[in-house]
């Protein structure tokens, strides 16, 4: 009898060290999964930043023609980017003097995607991942972009473009 109860404890001793280190492991697993996302989140945020500032640079030094020039950026209307959910909120529209805005797609490097598939099949860096839409407003020369990942906002960035007088020098 004495044989038996010792072997009931040695029972309920393992079963408690089991359910202890199963706890433990889940929380560890918890702890690793909730800092791979913050680690994706903010190079999804540091991506952002220096598609928005290559924008902004590129906006201030050269207008919507060097937006058009160097990321392809299309030009879509107020109407259509704020009427519609989804693909269909970036709408192009061939006149350009009715839209301030301009759209561009970048992969997840921040390289233009106007070529790339989507998807990428084999994991490589392929696919429009990232979308920036400056808003203009010529007439008091600023601007505001938003760089986007997948419909969801990551990053907005307020510039303005101070015009030089014909009479000032790089000097």
């Amino acid at each position: 009898m004495s044989r038996k109860q010792h072997s009931g404890i040695f029972m309920m001793e393992m079963i408690i060290v089991v359910f202890f280190f199963i706890l433990c492991s889940s929380v560890c697993i918890l702890v690793f999964v909730k800092g791979d996302r913050m680690s994706r989140d903010a190079a999804d945020l540091n991506q952002s930043v220096l598609i928005a500032q290559s924008v902004a640079e590129v906006w201030k030094l050269e207008g919507p023609e060097g937006l058009k020039q160097r990321f392809g950026a299309s030009v879509s209307t107020q109407d259509d980017a704020s009427g519609a959910d989804g693909d269909d909120a970036f709408k192009t529209d061939g006149d350009e003097a009715a839209g301030n805005r301009y759209v561009m797609e970048f992969d997840k490097n921040g390289n233009l995607a106007e070529d790339t598939p989507e998807g990428g099949g084999d994991g490589s860096a392929s696919g429009k991942i990232y979308t920036a839409v400056l808003s203009a407003d010529e007439a008091e020369s600023s601007a505001e972009i938003t760089v986007s990942r997948e419909k969801n906002s990551v990053y907005t960035l307020s510039v303005s473009r101070h015009e030089r007088e014909q009479g000032e020098t790089d000097g």
